[in-house]
């Protein structure tokens, strides 16, 4: 999946970005949990993706980025 489409993903959800360190950006979720992506690649890696969609799992549910897409 492309960081753009993760992007649109999570804003689409209410999520906003907040800082960051280097080439990373922290996203929070409406109800207070967090997740990080790597900013400077076009796709994010399955790894990264599969952490992401575990981390907002309780506010979104376990197969949100399958939803989503």
């Amino acid at each position: 999946m492309s960081t753009k489409d993760v992007r649109m993903l999570l804003r689409s959800l209410g999520c906003v970005e907040g800082g960051g360190k280097g080439s990373h950006e922290k996203w929070t979720a409406p109800g207070g949990h967090s997740t990080t992506l790597k900013a400077g690649v076009k796709a994010q890696a399955p790894g990264t993706l599969r952490s992401i969609q575990a981390a907002l799992a309780s506010e979104f549910g376990d197969r949100w980025i399958e939803e989503g897409q």
